[in-house]
C-alpha cells in the first residue's frame, strides 16, 4: 500500500485520498481508544510500515522509539488490539484508532498497558496552582494482570 503524495491543502483537508504527514523522524502520533468505552488506552507512534500493517491486517502496529523497531501490539503479551475504526485528523498528521482488546494470555481482564493496568493513562494529574506539589492520583485501583508473569525476562521498555 502506498500513501498518496501531498499535493494541495484541498486534497489533504477536503479530499478522499490518504496522504499522511509523517514528522522529520518518519512517525505520526496515534491515540488508541477503547471502541466501546471510549477510554484512552495509550499513545504511541506509527511509522509508514506500522500504519500500512495496521490498515492491512486490522491489528495495531506501532513504531517503538525506545527500541527503534516495529512493534505489533500483543505479539509478546497476547493482548492484541483489533482495529474497529481508524480516524485521521484534518491535516492528516495524527491518528486515533478505536480498538477492541483481547485478554492477556494468562486470562483475566482486558488490558493494554505493559505495567499491568487496563490503560496506560492510569494516573491523574492534580490541576490548579495549589496542586503543583500534590502526588499523582491512581484512577485504576488494581492491575488487570501481573506483568512479570506475562513478560517474564523481557526488559522493561520504559527508559529513564
Amino acid at each position: 500500500m502506498n500513501f498518496k503524495e501531498r499535493i494541495s491543502i484541498k486534497q489533504v483537508e477536503e479530499g478522499i485520498e490518504l496522504a499522511p504527514k509523517f514528522d522529520d523522524k518518519g512517525v505520526i502520533p496515534c491515540i488508541t481508544v477503547h471502541a466501546l468505552t471510549k477510554e484512552v488506552l495509550m499513545f504511541a507512534y506509527m511509522n509508514k510500515e506500522a500504519m500500512q500493517l495496521t490498515i492491512s491486517t486490522g491489528l495495531a502496529h506501532y513504531w517503538s522509539r525506545s527500541r527503534e523497531s516495529l512493534w505489533k501490539k500483543g505479539e509478546t503479551s497476547g493482548m492484541f488490539q483489533k482495529i474497529k475504526r481508524m480516524l485521521i485528523d484534518d491535516d492528516q498528521d495524527s491518528l486515533v484508532i478505536e480498538v477492541s482488546l483481547t485478554e492477556p494470555n494468562i486470562g483475566g481482564n482486558e488490558a493494554s498497558c505493559h505495567v499491568g493496568y487496563r490503560s496506560c493513562f492510569y494516573r491523574e494529574v492534580p490541576i490548579g496552582n495549589s496542586n503543583v506539589d500534590k502526588p499523582l492520583k491512581f484512577i485504576e485501583s488494581e492491575k488487570a494482570f501481573d506483568p512479570e508473569k506475562v513478560y517474564k525476562d523481557m526488559p522493561n521498555p520504559t527508559k529513564l
